[in-house]
């Protein structure tokens, strides 16, 4: 009895895993580039604000509440917010996610949950050398 309950929950999270791991983000996306403002560190990680213009969002302003993970110093998890002003109109999110890093370069994929009724995706590429920021936003 013991095998078939481990083979069943071996069996279902085998296919859940390959689902995720064969995500392909589709649907309509935007893209946006801004610039980092600054960076405070912390003992956990750090803070990153990031400023862009984006589209329907008007001028944008980002937080990355950046924690490592204390047993691989390259990776971690994040939280943050979003606000973006476009034509008086006030537009706010919250975001969280996962971040790896790459020499100066870091990764971030995140689900945002914005004030417009909208989910996104976002895929996002911070270089701390170069303070660019590239995002892909693809709503769920």
């Amino acid at each position: 009895m013991k095998f078939i309950k481990f083979f069943i929950i071996a069996t279902f999270t085998l296919s859940i895993s390959m689902h995720v791991l064969t995500h392909e983000p589709s649907g309509e996306s935007f893209k946006l580039s801004g610039t980092i403002t600054s960076i405070n560190l912390t003992k956990e990680g750090g803070v990153i604000n990031v400023s862009s213009e984006a589209g329907r969002y008007g001028k944008v302003f980002l937080t990355y509440n950046v924690v490592i993970n204390q047993a691989l110093g390259n990776q971690g998890h994040f939280s943050g917010r979003g606000i973006g002003f476009n034509n008086g109109e006030r537009q706010g999110g919250a975001r969280q996610g996962v971040f790896r890093r790459d020499g100066s370069v870091l990764k971030f994929w995140s689900l945002d949950d914005v004030s417009d009724g909208n989910l996104n995706y976002c895929e996002t590429t911070i270089d701390l050398v170069t303070e660019k920021v590239e995002m892909t936003f693809y709503p769920l």
